[in-house]
């Protein structure tokens, strides 16, 4: 039988989530857990993280969000306008198909030959 994978909180996130310094909560966990935590970017695990903030909140009265206290995604602000959609490519109209192209590479053929009939021509008179 497989365990779930525990995962980890960073302090700072915890600190954010509070509304308190990480350094703050530092010494917290260092005093009210027993935590050895060496700055803000070490980690907890995330039952320790959601039990002391809990802990915290209550005492400071802080209320917490609903849900998730440490989602992967961050929780949309208050009173912020949603960010606008990405605006739609142009659209292109159908291909444009070239009816002459016989006719220009009939013409481009046609002017090559009188280059080269007069280069040719040209040097026959030298001798």
């Amino acid at each position: 039988m497989k365990k779930a994978p525990v995962g980890t909180i960073r302090i700072y996130k915890i600190a954010e989530v509070l509304g308190i310094p990480s350094q703050e909560v530092v010494q917290l966990l260092r005093t009210q857990h027993g935590i050895e935590a060496k700055s803000a970017s070490s980690t907890v695990e995330e039952i320790v993280a959601r039990q002391f903030a809990e802990r915290v909140a209550r005492k400071r009265n802080v209320t917490l969000r609903p849900g998730s206290l440490f989602s992967q995604r961050p929780a949309a602000k208050r009173g912020a306008a949603p960010e606008p959609a990405a605006p739609a490519p142009p659209k292109l109209g159908p291909p444009r198909l070239v009816k002459s192209a016989k006719a220009a590479r009939a013409a481009a053929e046609a002017a090559a030959p009188d280059v080269s009939a007069a280069a040719g021509a040209g040097s026959s008179t030298r001798m």
